[in-house]
Protein backbone atom coordinates (compact mmCIF):
# COMPACT_ATOMS: atom_id res chain seq x y z
CA UNK A 1 0.00 0.00 0.00
CA UNK A 2 1.67 3.20 -1.18
CA UNK A 3 0.93 6.85 -0.70
CA UNK A 4 -0.11 8.73 -3.81
CA UNK A 5 1.52 12.07 -4.43
CA UNK A 6 0.01 14.26 -7.13
CA UNK A 7 1.40 17.55 -8.39
CA UNK A 8 -1.50 19.19 -10.22
CA UNK A 9 -0.99 21.90 -12.81
CA UNK A 10 -3.89 24.36 -12.78
CA UNK A 11 -2.83 26.00 -16.02
CA UNK A 12 0.01 26.79 -18.32
CA UNK A 13 2.70 28.96 -16.81
CA UNK A 14 2.70 32.48 -18.21
CA UNK A 15 6.27 33.28 -17.28
CA UNK A 16 8.95 34.02 -19.85
CA UNK A 17 12.51 32.83 -19.37
CA UNK A 18 15.75 33.37 -21.20
CA UNK A 19 16.42 30.22 -23.20
CA UNK A 20 19.04 29.31 -25.74
CA UNK A 21 19.41 25.63 -26.62
CA UNK A 22 16.51 24.08 -28.52
CA UNK A 23 16.19 20.79 -30.32
CA UNK A 24 13.95 20.87 -33.35
CA UNK A 25 12.58 17.46 -34.31
CA UNK A 26 10.32 17.48 -37.34
CA UNK A 27 8.23 14.96 -39.23
CA UNK A 28 5.80 15.50 -42.10
CA UNK A 29 3.14 17.15 -39.94
CA UNK A 30 4.62 17.44 -36.43
CA UNK A 31 7.44 19.64 -35.18
CA UNK A 32 8.96 19.60 -31.68
CA UNK A 33 10.82 22.68 -30.43
CA UNK A 34 12.21 21.56 -27.08
CA UNK A 35 15.56 21.31 -25.31
CA UNK A 36 17.89 18.39 -25.96
CA UNK A 37 17.63 17.41 -22.29
CA UNK A 38 13.94 16.52 -22.40
CA UNK A 39 13.43 16.01 -26.14
CA UNK A 40 13.42 12.21 -26.02
CA UNK A 41 11.04 12.01 -23.05
CA UNK A 42 8.64 14.54 -24.56
CA UNK A 43 8.43 12.74 -27.89
CA UNK A 44 8.04 9.37 -26.18
CA UNK A 45 5.15 10.50 -23.99
CA UNK A 46 3.28 12.47 -26.68
CA UNK A 47 -0.14 11.12 -27.64
CA UNK A 48 -0.25 13.70 -30.43
CA UNK A 49 2.78 12.13 -32.08
CA UNK A 50 1.16 8.71 -31.91
CA UNK A 51 -2.14 10.00 -33.29
CA UNK A 52 -0.49 11.70 -36.27
CA UNK A 53 1.34 8.49 -37.12
CA UNK A 54 -1.98 6.65 -37.51
CA UNK A 55 -3.62 7.35 -40.85
CA UNK A 56 -7.21 6.72 -39.73
CA UNK A 57 -7.34 9.29 -36.89
CA UNK A 58 -9.93 12.07 -37.27
CA UNK A 59 -9.16 15.71 -36.50
CA UNK A 60 -11.31 15.43 -33.35
CA UNK A 61 -9.20 12.50 -32.10
CA UNK A 62 -6.00 14.37 -32.92
CA UNK A 63 -7.26 17.41 -31.00
CA UNK A 64 -8.11 15.23 -27.99
CA UNK A 65 -4.59 13.79 -28.06
CA UNK A 66 -3.05 17.27 -28.23
CA UNK A 67 -5.12 18.52 -25.28
CA UNK A 68 -4.11 15.46 -23.24
CA UNK A 69 -0.45 16.20 -23.94
CA UNK A 70 -0.42 19.39 -21.83
CA UNK A 71 -0.72 17.38 -18.62
CA UNK A 72 1.59 14.65 -19.90
CA UNK A 73 4.28 17.18 -20.80
CA UNK A 74 3.92 18.86 -17.40
CA UNK A 75 4.55 15.49 -15.75
CA UNK A 76 7.78 15.11 -17.74
CA UNK A 77 8.84 18.64 -16.79
CA UNK A 78 8.07 18.08 -13.11
CA UNK A 79 10.00 14.80 -13.18
CA UNK A 80 13.02 16.80 -14.32
CA UNK A 81 12.58 19.66 -11.83
CA UNK A 82 10.97 22.29 -14.09
CA UNK A 83 7.97 24.00 -12.48
CA UNK A 84 7.73 27.25 -14.45
CA UNK A 85 7.60 26.13 -18.04
CA UNK A 86 5.67 27.48 -21.02
CA UNK A 87 3.94 24.89 -23.19
CA UNK A 88 2.40 25.59 -26.56
CA UNK A 89 0.71 23.01 -28.78
CA UNK A 90 -0.72 24.36 -32.03
CA UNK A 91 -2.78 22.57 -34.66
CA UNK A 92 -2.98 24.38 -37.98
CA UNK A 93 -1.67 27.44 -36.14
CA UNK A 94 -4.31 27.39 -33.37
CA UNK A 95 -3.49 26.77 -29.69
CA UNK A 96 -5.04 23.40 -28.84
CA UNK A 97 -5.91 24.43 -25.26
CA UNK A 98 -8.22 27.19 -26.52
CA UNK A 99 -10.24 24.97 -28.85
CA UNK A 100 -13.51 23.23 -28.07
CA UNK A 101 -13.14 19.44 -27.93
CA UNK A 102 -15.86 19.23 -30.58
CA UNK A 103 -14.38 21.80 -32.93
CA UNK A 104 -13.94 20.64 -36.51
CA UNK A 105 -10.50 21.49 -37.82
CA UNK A 106 -10.57 19.63 -41.11
CA UNK A 107 -7.30 18.09 -42.21
CA UNK A 108 -4.43 18.66 -39.77
CA UNK A 109 -1.59 19.88 -41.97
CA UNK A 110 0.73 21.14 -39.24
CA UNK A 111 1.29 20.58 -35.54
CA UNK A 112 3.94 22.32 -33.45
CA UNK A 113 4.96 21.56 -29.87
CA UNK A 114 7.02 24.33 -28.27
CA UNK A 115 8.29 24.07 -24.70
CA UNK A 116 10.29 26.71 -22.88
CA UNK A 117 11.20 24.85 -19.73
CA UNK A 118 12.83 27.68 -17.81
CA UNK A 119 15.23 27.13 -14.94
CA UNK A 120 15.53 23.95 -12.92
CA UNK A 121 14.15 24.20 -9.39
CA UNK A 122 16.04 22.97 -6.34
CA UNK A 123 14.81 21.95 -2.92
CA UNK A 124 14.60 24.77 -0.38
CA UNK A 125 13.06 22.41 2.17
CA UNK A 126 12.87 18.62 1.92
CA UNK A 127 11.32 17.09 5.02
CA UNK A 128 9.28 14.03 6.01
CA UNK A 129 8.35 13.42 9.65
CA UNK A 130 8.19 11.28 11.69
CA UNK A 131 10.37 8.42 10.48
CA UNK A 132 11.48 5.17 12.14
CA UNK A 133 14.94 5.31 13.65
CA UNK A 134 17.82 4.58 11.25
CA UNK A 135 15.68 5.35 8.19
CA UNK A 136 17.80 6.78 5.39
CA UNK A 137 15.99 8.50 2.54
CA UNK A 138 17.53 9.12 -0.87
CA UNK A 139 20.33 11.73 -0.74
CA UNK A 140 18.61 13.40 -3.70
CA UNK A 141 15.77 14.40 -1.36
CA UNK A 142 17.70 17.17 0.38
CA UNK A 143 18.11 20.94 0.38
CA UNK A 144 20.00 22.17 -2.66
CA UNK A 145 19.32 19.08 -4.79
CA UNK A 146 17.25 19.19 -7.98
CA UNK A 147 13.56 19.09 -7.03
CA UNK A 148 12.40 16.24 -9.25
CA UNK A 149 8.83 15.07 -8.64
CA UNK A 150 10.02 11.47 -8.96
CA UNK A 151 12.48 12.05 -6.11
CA UNK A 152 9.66 13.42 -3.94
CA UNK A 153 7.42 10.45 -4.72
CA UNK A 154 10.24 8.00 -4.00
CA UNK A 155 11.00 9.65 -0.65
CA UNK A 156 7.34 9.46 0.38
CA UNK A 157 7.08 5.83 -0.73
CA UNK A 158 10.28 4.92 1.12
CA UNK A 159 8.96 6.59 4.27
CA UNK A 160 5.70 4.65 4.15
CA UNK A 161 7.61 1.44 3.42
CA UNK A 162 9.88 2.08 6.41
CA UNK A 163 6.88 2.28 8.72
CA UNK A 164 5.32 -0.83 7.13
CA UNK A 165 8.58 -2.69 7.70
CA UNK A 166 8.29 -1.62 11.34
CA UNK A 167 4.97 -3.56 11.55
CA UNK A 168 2.76 -0.51 11.00
CA UNK A 169 0.75 -1.47 7.89
CA UNK A 170 -1.66 1.51 7.96
CA UNK A 171 0.96 4.27 7.83
CA UNK A 172 -0.18 7.16 5.62
CA UNK A 173 0.51 10.77 4.72
CA UNK A 174 -1.83 13.05 6.64
CA UNK A 175 -0.46 16.42 5.56
CA UNK A 176 1.62 17.64 2.63
CA UNK A 177 2.85 21.11 1.77
CA UNK A 178 4.53 21.69 -1.61
CA UNK A 179 5.28 25.28 -2.55
CA UNK A 180 7.17 26.57 -5.59
CA UNK A 181 8.97 29.92 -5.32
CA UNK A 182 9.39 31.14 -8.90
CA UNK A 183 11.51 34.13 -7.91
CA UNK A 184 14.13 31.89 -6.30
CA UNK A 185 13.58 28.76 -8.43
CA UNK A 186 13.13 26.68 -5.30
CA UNK A 187 10.60 24.11 -4.12
CA UNK A 188 9.68 23.48 -0.49
CA UNK A 189 8.32 19.98 0.16
CA UNK A 190 7.25 18.80 3.61
CA UNK A 191 5.11 15.84 4.66
CA UNK A 192 3.59 14.58 7.89
CA UNK A 193 3.04 10.85 8.33
CA UNK A 194 0.68 9.10 10.71
CA UNK A 195 2.43 5.75 11.45
CA UNK A 196 -0.65 4.00 12.82
CA UNK A 197 -0.68 1.09 15.24
CA UNK A 198 1.63 -1.89 15.20
CA UNK A 199 -0.04 -5.06 13.96
CA UNK A 200 0.39 -8.80 13.70
CA UNK A 201 -0.68 -11.03 10.84
CA UNK A 202 -4.28 -12.11 11.17
CA UNK A 203 -5.98 -15.04 9.50
CA UNK A 204 -5.43 -15.66 5.79
CA UNK A 205 -8.68 -15.41 3.84
CA UNK A 206 -8.71 -17.44 0.60
CA UNK A 207 -10.80 -16.33 -2.39
CA UNK A 208 -11.09 -17.69 -5.91
CA UNK A 209 -9.85 -21.25 -5.33
CA UNK A 210 -11.93 -23.99 -6.90
CA UNK A 211 -10.01 -27.26 -7.06
CA UNK A 212 -7.21 -26.52 -4.61
CA UNK A 213 -8.00 -27.10 -0.95
CA UNK A 214 -7.87 -24.04 1.33
CA UNK A 215 -5.57 -25.70 3.84
CA UNK A 216 -3.04 -26.34 1.06
CA UNK A 217 -3.26 -22.74 -0.17
CA UNK A 218 -2.44 -21.60 3.36
CA UNK A 219 0.36 -24.17 3.68
CA UNK A 220 1.95 -23.08 0.40
CA UNK A 221 1.56 -19.36 1.15
CA UNK A 222 3.29 -19.89 4.49
CA UNK A 223 2.01 -16.65 6.01
CA UNK A 224 3.17 -16.49 9.67
CA UNK A 225 -0.19 -15.83 11.36
CA UNK A 226 0.24 -14.24 14.78
CA UNK A 227 3.69 -12.81 14.05
CA UNK A 228 4.55 -9.14 13.49
CA UNK A 229 3.40 -7.72 10.16
CA UNK A 230 6.17 -7.67 7.55
CA UNK A 231 5.58 -6.67 3.90
CA UNK A 232 8.38 -9.01 2.83
CA UNK A 233 6.31 -11.92 4.12
CA UNK A 234 3.41 -10.79 1.93
CA UNK A 235 5.69 -10.77 -1.11
CA UNK A 236 7.05 -14.20 -0.22
CA UNK A 237 3.54 -15.65 0.16
CA UNK A 238 2.58 -14.38 -3.28
CA UNK A 239 5.79 -15.72 -4.82
CA UNK A 240 5.25 -19.19 -3.34
CA UNK A 241 1.71 -19.42 -4.71
CA UNK A 242 2.79 -18.24 -8.17
CA UNK A 243 5.69 -20.69 -8.28
CA UNK A 244 3.30 -23.65 -8.06
CA UNK A 245 2.09 -22.87 -11.59
CA UNK A 246 -1.43 -23.70 -10.40
CA UNK A 247 -2.65 -20.09 -10.63
CA UNK A 248 -2.83 -17.57 -13.45
CA UNK A 249 -3.06 -14.65 -11.02
CA UNK A 250 -2.28 -14.19 -7.33
CA UNK A 251 -2.97 -11.07 -5.27
CA UNK A 252 -2.08 -10.78 -1.57
CA UNK A 253 -3.61 -7.77 0.17
CA UNK A 254 -4.10 -6.60 3.73
CA UNK A 255 -7.23 -5.02 5.19
CA UNK A 256 -7.48 -1.23 5.43
CA UNK A 257 -7.87 -1.29 9.21
CA UNK A 258 -6.29 -3.15 12.10
CA UNK A 259 -8.66 -5.32 14.14
CA UNK A 260 -9.27 -4.51 17.82
CA UNK A 261 -7.12 -7.51 18.79
CA UNK A 262 -4.11 -5.97 17.03
CA UNK A 263 -4.15 -8.25 13.99
CA UNK A 264 -4.69 -7.29 10.37
CA UNK A 265 -6.58 -9.74 8.14
CA UNK A 266 -4.85 -10.81 4.92
CA UNK A 267 -6.66 -11.88 1.75
CA UNK A 268 -5.24 -14.12 -0.97
CA UNK A 269 -7.23 -13.78 -4.19
CA UNK A 270 -6.31 -16.40 -6.77
CA UNK A 271 -7.44 -17.54 -10.20
CA UNK A 272 -6.66 -21.16 -10.99
CA UNK A 273 -4.94 -22.12 -14.23
CA UNK A 274 -6.26 -24.81 -16.53
CA UNK A 275 -5.17 -28.16 -15.11
CA UNK A 276 -3.49 -29.53 -18.23
CA UNK A 277 -0.76 -28.19 -20.44
CA UNK A 278 1.34 -29.56 -23.28
CA UNK A 279 4.50 -28.22 -24.87
CA UNK A 280 6.99 -29.09 -27.58
CA UNK A 281 10.30 -27.88 -28.94
CA UNK A 282 12.91 -28.65 -31.56
CA UNK A 283 16.56 -27.91 -32.33
CA UNK A 284 18.72 -28.93 -35.25
CA UNK A 285 22.43 -28.93 -36.01
CA UNK A 286 24.67 -30.27 -38.75
CA UNK A 287 26.23 -33.17 -36.83
CA UNK A 288 23.78 -33.77 -33.97
CA UNK A 289 20.78 -33.77 -36.30
CA UNK A 290 17.24 -33.02 -35.17
CA UNK A 291 16.14 -33.03 -31.53
CA UNK A 292 12.44 -33.23 -30.71
CA UNK A 293 11.07 -32.80 -27.22
CA UNK A 294 7.67 -32.53 -25.63
CA UNK A 295 5.88 -32.68 -22.30
CA UNK A 296 2.43 -33.17 -20.81
CA UNK A 297 1.65 -31.51 -17.47
CA UNK A 298 -1.24 -31.94 -15.06
CA UNK A 299 -1.42 -29.17 -12.46
CA UNK A 300 -2.99 -29.51 -9.02
CA UNK A 301 -3.32 -33.25 -9.49
CA UNK A 302 -4.64 -34.12 -6.01
CA UNK A 303 -6.00 -30.74 -4.95
CA UNK A 304 -2.87 -29.78 -3.04
CA UNK A 305 -0.87 -28.04 -5.76
CA UNK A 306 0.86 -31.22 -6.95
CA UNK A 307 2.04 -31.36 -10.56
CA UNK A 308 2.45 -34.52 -12.63
CA UNK A 309 4.69 -34.20 -15.67
CA UNK A 310 5.69 -36.57 -18.50
CA UNK A 311 8.69 -35.68 -20.68
CA UNK A 312 10.02 -37.27 -23.86
CA UNK A 313 13.09 -36.39 -25.94
CA UNK A 314 14.41 -37.91 -29.16
CA UNK A 315 17.74 -36.60 -30.45
CA UNK A 316 20.28 -37.43 -33.12
CA UNK A 317 17.58 -37.80 -35.80
CA UNK A 318 19.30 -37.59 -39.17
CA UNK A 319 22.61 -36.62 -37.59
CA UNK A 320 26.10 -37.92 -38.18
CA UNK A 321 26.39 -39.47 -34.70
CA UNK A 322 25.96 -43.21 -34.20
CA UNK A 323 22.20 -43.38 -33.61
CA UNK A 324 19.06 -41.88 -32.15
CA UNK A 325 18.93 -41.14 -28.42
CA UNK A 326 15.72 -41.51 -26.42
CA UNK A 327 14.83 -40.18 -23.00
CA UNK A 328 11.43 -40.50 -21.30
CA UNK A 329 10.56 -39.59 -17.75
CA UNK A 330 7.80 -38.86 -15.29
CA UNK A 331 7.92 -36.65 -12.20
CA UNK A 332 5.54 -35.73 -9.40
CA UNK A 333 6.18 -32.47 -7.53
CA UNK A 334 4.55 -31.46 -4.26
CA UNK A 335 5.03 -27.84 -3.13
CA UNK A 336 5.39 -26.79 0.51
CA UNK A 337 6.92 -30.05 1.72
CA UNK A 338 8.96 -29.76 4.92
CA UNK A 339 8.60 -25.95 4.70
CA UNK A 340 6.62 -23.41 2.62
CA UNK A 341 9.72 -22.77 0.48
CA UNK A 342 10.60 -26.43 -0.13
CA UNK A 343 9.23 -28.57 -2.96
CA UNK A 344 9.62 -32.35 -3.11
CA UNK A 345 9.94 -34.13 -6.46
CA UNK A 346 9.88 -37.86 -7.14
CA UNK A 347 11.15 -38.81 -10.60
CA UNK A 348 11.59 -41.88 -12.77
CA UNK A 349 13.60 -41.72 -15.99
CA UNK A 350 14.54 -44.14 -18.79
CA UNK A 351 17.16 -43.36 -21.42
CA UNK A 352 19.02 -44.85 -24.34
CA UNK A 353 22.02 -42.98 -25.73
CA UNK A 354 24.04 -43.96 -28.79
CA UNK A 355 26.99 -41.58 -28.84
CA UNK A 356 30.09 -41.60 -31.07
CA UNK A 357 32.28 -43.24 -28.38
CA UNK A 358 29.78 -45.15 -26.24
CA UNK A 359 26.23 -46.33 -25.81
CA UNK A 360 24.21 -46.64 -22.61
CA UNK A 361 20.90 -47.99 -21.42
CA UNK A 362 19.85 -46.66 -18.03
CA UNK A 363 17.03 -45.96 -15.63
CA UNK A 364 17.11 -43.49 -12.75
CA UNK A 365 14.92 -43.12 -9.67
CA UNK A 366 15.26 -39.99 -7.59
CA UNK A 367 13.82 -37.91 -4.78
CA UNK A 368 14.78 -34.24 -4.73
CA UNK A 369 14.06 -31.31 -2.41
CA UNK A 370 14.24 -27.79 -3.89
CA UNK A 371 14.38 -24.86 -1.47
CA UNK A 372 13.94 -21.20 -2.46
CA UNK A 373 15.87 -18.81 -0.23
CA UNK A 374 14.67 -15.69 -2.05
CA UNK A 375 13.82 -14.52 -5.57
CA UNK A 376 17.35 -15.10 -6.86
CA UNK A 377 18.88 -17.79 -4.65
CA UNK A 378 17.84 -21.43 -4.31
CA UNK A 379 19.31 -24.73 -3.14
CA UNK A 380 18.51 -28.38 -3.67
CA UNK A 381 19.45 -31.77 -2.27
CA UNK A 382 18.32 -35.30 -2.95
CA UNK A 383 19.05 -38.98 -3.36
CA UNK A 384 19.27 -40.88 -6.63
CA UNK A 385 19.66 -44.48 -7.75
CA UNK A 386 20.91 -45.10 -11.27
CA UNK A 387 21.34 -48.44 -13.05
CA UNK A 388 23.48 -48.17 -16.20
CA UNK A 389 24.53 -50.64 -18.88
CA UNK A 390 27.33 -49.12 -20.95
CA UNK A 391 29.38 -50.19 -23.95
CA UNK A 392 32.58 -48.22 -24.60
CA UNK A 393 36.32 -48.70 -25.02
CA UNK A 394 36.38 -50.61 -21.73
CA UNK A 395 33.80 -53.13 -22.96
CA UNK A 396 30.34 -54.05 -21.73
CA UNK A 397 29.81 -52.99 -18.12
CA UNK A 398 27.07 -52.46 -15.58
CA UNK A 399 26.98 -49.76 -12.89
CA UNK A 400 24.66 -49.41 -9.93
CA UNK A 401 25.16 -45.91 -8.56
CA UNK A 402 23.72 -44.40 -5.42
CA UNK A 403 24.31 -40.64 -5.28
CA UNK A 404 23.28 -37.62 -3.21
CA UNK A 405 23.36 -34.47 -5.37
CA UNK A 406 23.38 -31.12 -3.61
CA UNK A 407 23.58 -27.72 -5.23
CA UNK A 408 22.98 -24.00 -5.10
CA UNK A 409 21.81 -21.63 -7.85
CA UNK A 410 21.90 -17.84 -8.13
CA UNK A 411 19.86 -16.28 -10.93
CA UNK A 412 19.39 -12.52 -11.39
CA UNK A 413 18.80 -12.59 -15.17
CA UNK A 414 16.09 -10.32 -16.51
CA UNK A 415 14.94 -13.03 -18.93
CA UNK A 416 15.74 -16.75 -18.80
CA UNK A 417 15.33 -17.28 -22.55
CA UNK A 418 17.12 -14.15 -23.79
CA UNK A 419 18.92 -12.32 -20.99
CA UNK A 420 20.34 -8.82 -21.49
CA UNK A 421 21.60 -8.27 -17.95
CA UNK A 422 22.23 -10.19 -14.76
CA UNK A 423 24.15 -13.21 -13.55
CA UNK A 424 23.45 -16.92 -13.48
CA UNK A 425 25.61 -19.28 -11.44
CA UNK A 426 25.04 -22.88 -10.36
CA UNK A 427 27.28 -25.21 -8.39
CA UNK A 428 26.56 -28.89 -7.81
CA UNK A 429 28.40 -31.56 -5.82
CA UNK A 430 27.30 -35.16 -6.31
CA UNK A 431 28.95 -37.72 -4.01
CA UNK A 432 28.33 -41.26 -5.27
CA UNK A 433 28.89 -44.91 -4.39
CA UNK A 434 29.10 -47.65 -7.04
CA UNK A 435 27.95 -50.98 -5.61
CA UNK A 436 29.44 -53.42 -8.16
CA UNK A 437 32.98 -52.14 -7.64
CA UNK A 438 32.63 -50.70 -4.12
CA UNK A 439 33.96 -47.41 -5.50
CA UNK A 440 33.08 -43.98 -4.17
CA UNK A 441 33.76 -40.53 -5.51
CA UNK A 442 32.46 -37.06 -6.21
CA UNK A 443 31.23 -35.39 -9.38
CA UNK A 444 31.20 -31.58 -9.40
CA UNK A 445 29.86 -29.11 -11.94
CA UNK A 446 29.82 -25.31 -12.21
CA UNK A 447 28.01 -23.14 -14.76
CA UNK A 448 28.48 -19.36 -14.61
CA UNK A 449 27.01 -16.80 -17.01
CA UNK A 450 27.10 -13.01 -17.05
CA UNK A 451 25.23 -10.56 -19.27
CA UNK A 452 25.97 -6.88 -19.80
CA UNK A 453 23.81 -4.58 -21.91
CA UNK A 454 25.23 -1.39 -23.39
CA UNK A 455 24.57 1.17 -26.10
CA UNK A 456 21.17 2.78 -26.82
CA UNK A 457 18.57 1.21 -24.52
CA UNK A 458 21.10 -1.56 -23.73
CA UNK A 459 20.25 -3.28 -27.01
CA UNK A 460 23.82 -4.48 -27.44
CA UNK A 461 24.60 -7.40 -25.12
CA UNK A 462 27.96 -8.89 -24.19
CA UNK A 463 27.44 -12.40 -22.79
CA UNK A 464 30.02 -14.70 -21.24
CA UNK A 465 29.91 -18.25 -19.90
CA UNK A 466 32.29 -20.49 -17.97
CA UNK A 467 31.66 -24.21 -17.42
CA UNK A 468 33.70 -26.44 -15.13
CA UNK A 469 33.28 -30.13 -14.41
CA UNK A 470 35.35 -32.77 -12.65
CA UNK A 471 35.09 -36.29 -11.24
CA UNK A 472 37.11 -37.22 -8.15
CA UNK A 473 37.95 -40.49 -6.41
CA UNK A 474 37.61 -43.12 -9.14
CA UNK A 475 39.67 -44.10 -12.19
CA UNK A 476 38.44 -43.65 -15.76
CA UNK A 477 37.74 -47.36 -16.21
CA UNK A 478 35.63 -47.41 -13.03
CA UNK A 479 33.26 -44.66 -14.17
CA UNK A 480 30.20 -44.90 -16.42
CA UNK A 481 30.57 -43.20 -19.79
CA UNK A 482 28.02 -40.47 -19.10
CA UNK A 483 29.88 -39.43 -15.93
CA UNK A 484 32.86 -38.43 -18.10
CA UNK A 485 33.32 -35.29 -20.18
CA UNK A 486 33.52 -34.63 -23.91
CA UNK A 487 33.69 -31.36 -25.81
CA UNK A 488 32.35 -30.25 -29.17
CA UNK A 489 29.01 -29.24 -30.62
CA UNK A 490 26.15 -27.16 -29.28
CA UNK A 491 26.36 -26.57 -25.54
CA UNK A 492 30.17 -26.74 -25.44
CA UNK A 493 32.16 -25.64 -28.51
CA UNK A 494 30.15 -24.65 -31.57
CA UNK A 495 31.99 -25.12 -34.84
CA UNK A 496 33.60 -28.35 -33.66
CA UNK A 497 32.06 -31.76 -34.37
CA UNK A 498 29.86 -33.26 -31.68
CA UNK A 499 31.90 -34.75 -28.79
CA UNK A 500 34.99 -34.75 -30.99
CA UNK A 501 37.37 -34.07 -28.09
CA UNK A 502 37.99 -36.61 -25.33
CA UNK A 503 40.93 -38.57 -23.92
CA UNK A 504 42.86 -40.73 -26.43
CA UNK A 505 42.65 -44.50 -25.84
CA UNK A 506 44.79 -46.85 -27.89
CA UNK A 507 45.56 -45.89 -31.47
CA UNK A 508 42.25 -44.62 -32.82
CA UNK A 509 39.74 -44.57 -29.97
CA UNK A 510 38.93 -42.22 -27.13
CA UNK A 511 37.06 -42.06 -23.86
CA UNK A 512 35.69 -39.16 -21.90
CA UNK A 513 37.83 -37.10 -19.56
CA UNK A 514 37.69 -36.56 -15.81
CA UNK A 515 37.65 -32.77 -16.12
CA UNK A 516 36.19 -30.18 -18.46
CA UNK A 517 36.73 -26.44 -18.85
CA UNK A 518 34.54 -24.46 -21.23
CA UNK A 519 34.52 -20.74 -21.98
CA UNK A 520 32.12 -18.95 -24.34
CA UNK A 521 31.68 -15.32 -25.34
CA UNK A 522 29.02 -13.65 -27.48
CA UNK A 523 28.36 -10.15 -28.75
CA UNK A 524 24.68 -9.72 -29.58
CA UNK A 525 23.63 -6.68 -31.60
CA UNK A 526 20.37 -5.42 -33.10
CA UNK A 527 20.20 -5.28 -36.89
CA UNK A 528 16.68 -4.10 -37.69
CA UNK A 529 13.16 -4.58 -36.38
CA UNK A 530 13.03 -8.10 -34.86
CA UNK A 531 16.33 -9.22 -36.35
CA UNK A 532 19.60 -9.40 -34.42
CA UNK A 533 23.12 -10.60 -35.09
CA UNK A 534 25.67 -12.52 -32.99
CA UNK A 535 29.42 -13.04 -33.07
CA UNK A 536 30.67 -15.88 -30.85
CA UNK A 537 33.78 -17.75 -29.77
CA UNK A 538 33.87 -20.99 -27.73
CA UNK A 539 36.75 -22.85 -26.06
CA UNK A 540 36.86 -26.32 -24.52
CA UNK A 541 39.48 -28.34 -22.63
CA UNK A 542 39.25 -32.01 -21.68
CA UNK A 543 41.67 -33.43 -19.09
CA UNK A 544 42.45 -37.05 -18.28
CA UNK A 545 42.75 -36.16 -14.58
CA UNK A 546 40.53 -34.24 -12.18
CA UNK A 547 42.78 -31.17 -12.35
CA UNK A 548 41.60 -28.38 -14.63
CA UNK A 549 43.63 -27.42 -17.73
CA UNK A 550 46.25 -30.15 -17.18
CA UNK A 551 46.97 -33.52 -18.81
CA UNK A 552 44.69 -33.00 -21.74
CA UNK A 553 43.91 -31.16 -24.95
CA UNK A 554 41.79 -28.23 -26.09
CA UNK A 555 40.00 -26.87 -29.13
CA UNK A 556 38.01 -23.76 -30.07
CA UNK A 557 35.28 -22.62 -32.40
CA UNK A 558 34.15 -19.28 -33.80
CA UNK A 559 31.13 -18.17 -35.75
CA UNK A 560 28.28 -15.82 -36.42
CA UNK A 561 24.55 -16.06 -36.10
CA UNK A 562 21.21 -14.32 -36.38
CA UNK A 563 18.31 -14.06 -33.97
CA UNK A 564 14.67 -13.68 -35.03
CA UNK A 565 12.65 -12.30 -32.13
CA UNK A 566 9.25 -13.97 -31.64
CA UNK A 567 6.67 -14.05 -28.89
CA UNK A 568 8.12 -17.37 -27.71
CA UNK A 569 11.69 -16.08 -27.63
CA UNK A 570 14.40 -15.66 -30.24
CA UNK A 571 14.82 -18.26 -32.98
CA UNK A 572 18.55 -18.97 -33.08
CA UNK A 573 20.53 -19.71 -36.24
CA UNK A 574 24.30 -20.06 -35.72
CA UNK A 575 27.06 -20.94 -38.16
CA UNK A 576 30.28 -22.21 -36.55
CA UNK A 577 33.77 -23.18 -37.70
CA UNK A 578 36.83 -24.68 -35.99
CA UNK A 579 39.00 -21.75 -34.91
CA UNK A 580 42.03 -23.20 -36.70
CA UNK A 581 40.22 -23.92 -39.98
CA UNK A 582 37.59 -21.33 -40.91
CA UNK A 583 36.40 -22.73 -44.23
CA UNK A 584 33.18 -23.89 -45.83
CA UNK A 585 34.40 -27.51 -45.64
CA UNK A 586 34.08 -27.45 -41.84
CA UNK A 587 30.87 -25.50 -41.43
CA UNK A 588 28.35 -26.46 -38.72
CA UNK A 589 24.81 -25.11 -38.39
CA UNK A 590 22.79 -24.82 -35.16
CA UNK A 591 19.09 -23.88 -35.07
CA UNK A 592 16.90 -23.63 -31.98
CA UNK A 593 14.67 -21.47 -29.79
CA UNK A 594 16.31 -19.20 -27.22
CA UNK A 595 19.85 -17.93 -26.93
CA UNK A 596 22.75 -20.40 -26.90
CA UNK A 597 23.18 -19.58 -23.18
Amino acid sequence: MRASLTLIATGIALFSFGYSQFSVAQSDRLEFVVSEEISKSIRFTSLLRQALQEQDKSSTEILAAAQSDYQRFLSVLYENGYYGAQISITLNGKEAATLSPFETLGEITSAVVTIQQGDQFKFGTAQIRPLPSDTQLSPEFAKGEIAKSSVIQLAVDDSIDAWRSASRPTAKVTEQNITADHTRNSLDASFTIEPGRTAKFGSLIIRGNQRMRENRVRKIAGLPTGENFDPLELEAAGRRLRNTGAFTTVAITEANEISPDGTIPITATVAEAKPRRIGAGATISTDEGLTLEGFWLHRNLLGGGESLRFDAVASGIGGTTDGIDYNVGVSLTRPATLSPDTDATFSLNFERDDEPDYSIRAYTVGLNFDHDINDTLSTYAGVRYRNIDTNDVFGLRNFRLLSAPIGITYDSRDNEISASKGIYASLEAQPFYERNRSQSGMRMAFDGRVYHGFGPDDKFVLAGRTQLGAVYGADLEDLPSDYLYYSGGGGTVRGQDYQVLGVPFGTDEQTGGKSFTGVSAELRAPLRDNLGGVIFADYGYIGSTSSFLTSGDSHAGVGVGVRFETGLGPIRVDVGFPADDVSTSNINFYIGIGQAF
